[in-house]
């Protein structure tokens, strides 16, 4: 048996072994034919597949007999198997979310061919080690960490080390181009001590992450309300022409169609930023004593209407019809936006995580090219 951590970056069938002090023996199939593998503990009596793909041999200390059948029926299936020090990645990331403020939970996943990894990049929001290794290195497994309020991490072993991890952050479903994103929190290299990794955690990545999300709604809704700002100019413009330009008056129709295009497309603009505007004002209110107070209580209203109202969708594609009173909504938009622009600025998040808040909307995740996460579960 190998006693590296990691598997060949290409190898056609490989079992990586690894101990948990819950369930034993792990071994977890990986490679370009990790159906070999699967069949070579399949037909090797004690492992017992589990539902994410992994197999576990309960009882260790009696494990010869079953690891010298591992062996034999690994040599017959062409699979190479791998083993090193490093304890499960399950139970290190389980340790590490207990020692997070607030309340996580953990789960593997296992990208059994090398393809399946891809999935990933898309969804990753990281400047540093992880998404390069995502990229060009071998994960044959990762474990995400959940808090419930929005925040999601990624947690893998660190390609070339046998005591170090990497963690980093996915992106919310609100954000759909996360590659490359300058406003991208750095992963962090942790050690193998679970309680030293948590304070590495909440000490330096999630204030990090924290102030990045802050920036990155900033930045999102500054270029928003500029170009609902610029769409109303144009409006403003065209009405204008159409009243005093001598013989350049519209006809009514002429300009009903264009005032509906305006509508549309301010409307789509407006659909796209409110999920961000809505979160962004949730990290700025209440605010004693401002002058902006009264401006911030009517954007709290209008991006939190009763449930009664009929609720605004996700950016659609192509524009839906137009709900009632979108004129209106977006004069309100227009008018209180810069008070929630300037509070944002001058409540950027610093300092150690002694809390988790909840970073973006909780939701499903998406990517440009990737139906989903649940497209990952093999």
């Amino acid at each position: 048996m190998d006693d590296r951590t990691t598997p060949r970056p290409r190898g056609l069938a490989q079992i990586i072994l690894a101990l948990s002090p819950a369930d034993g023996l792990v071994a977890v199939p990986v490679g370009e034919q990790y159906r070999w593998a699967n069949t070579a503990l399949q037909l090797t009596p004690g492992f017992e597949r589990r539902p994410d793909g992994t197999y576990a041999l309960r009882d260790v200390d009696s494990a010869k007999p079953n690891l010298l059948a591992l062996a034999e029926n690994a040599r017959r299936h062409r699979v190479l198997l791998f083993g090193g020090a490093r304890p499960y990645l399950s139970n290190y990331a389980t340790a590490l979310a207990d020692g997070l403020p607030g309340t996580w939970t953990v789960k593997v996943e296992v990208y059994a061919h090398p393809v399946w990894q891809e999935d990933l990049v898309p969804l990753l929001w990281d400047a540093g080690e992880l998404i390069d290794s995502v990229e060009h290195g071998r994960i044959p497994y990762a474990a995400q960490l959940t808090n419930g309020a929005g925040i999601e991490l990624l947690l893998v072993e660190r390609l070339g080390s046998a005591h170090e991890y990497l963690l980093g952050a996915f992106a919310s479903a609100s954000f759909d181009d996360n590659y490359a994103d300058p406003h991208a929190p750095r992963s962090v290299v942790l050690p193998s001590e679970a309680a030293h990794a948590a304070g590495l955690v909440t000490g330096t990545f999630l204030p990090s992450y924290e102030q990045a999300v802050h920036e990155r709604l900033l930045v999102a809704d500054e270029a928003a309300h500029g170009r609902l700002e610029k769409l109303h100019v144009e409006w403003t413009s065209i009405q204008q022409s159409s009243l005093y330009s001598d013989g350049t008056r519209l006809d009514p129709a002429t300009l009903g169609h264009t005032e509906q295009q305006y509508l549309e497309e301010s409307s789509v603009e407006w659909r796209r930023v409110r999920p961000h505007a809505a979160e962004l004002l949730s990290r700025v209110r209440p605010v004693s004593g401002s002058e902006d107070s009264a401006s911030l209580d009517r954007l709290h209203q209008l991006l939190h209407p009763d449930a009664a109202e009929p609720s605004w969708p996700a950016a659609p594609s192509s524009p839906a019809a137009l709900p009632p009173g979108t004129a209106e909504t977006l004069r309100r938009w227009r008018t209180d936006a810069p008070a929630l622009l300037r509070q944002a600025r001058a409540t950027r998040p610093g300092g150690p995580a002694t809390t988790v808040r909840p970073a973006l909307p909780a939701a499903a995740k998406a990517a440009p090219s990737v139906p989903g996460r649940a497209a990952r579960s093999r």
